[in-house]
């Protein structure tokens, strides 16, 4: 019974460690755009600022969970074990979910920038 006890927990433990192994990439916090036709040129200037800079964050985000794929595939060849596709399925979610965030946040500082334009002409 103790043996039968102590494999169930030896598989369970190789089931589910690997599972919760996690990259330890963090994605960036996404900044709000300003509202640009109520904004102060100073405000326009460090919200593009955050906006750049969360962009280059996703971009290191990005390749933290590549190479963390790369990793986990390298260290399952090394253990002659088979890869999980599921950590390389999660971490393109991942991924693809961080660039639709790049994407939406320039698309609002740009959209905050014209409406800044269009309501301070000078």
């Amino acid at each position: 019974m103790r043996l039968k006890f102590g494999l169930a927990l030896v598989f369970l433990a190789g089931g589910v460690l690997p599972a919760l192994a996690q990259a330890d990439c963090q994605p960036p916090i996404a900044p709000a755009a300003p509202d640009g036709r109520t904004s102060t040129q100073a405000q326009m200037v460090a919200a593009a600022g955050d906006a750049r800079n969360f962009i280059t964050q996703s971009d290191v985000y990005q390749s933290c969970m590549v190479d963390y794929v790369k990793a986990q595939k390298d260290l399952a060849t090394k253990n002659k074990t088979p890869f999980d596709k599921f950590i390389e399925a999660d971490a393109m979610k991942k991924i693809t979910e961080n660039q639709n965030e790049k994407i939406k946040v320039g698309g609002d500082i740009n959209a905050a920038i014209a409406a800044f334009k269009s309501s301070h002409p000078n």
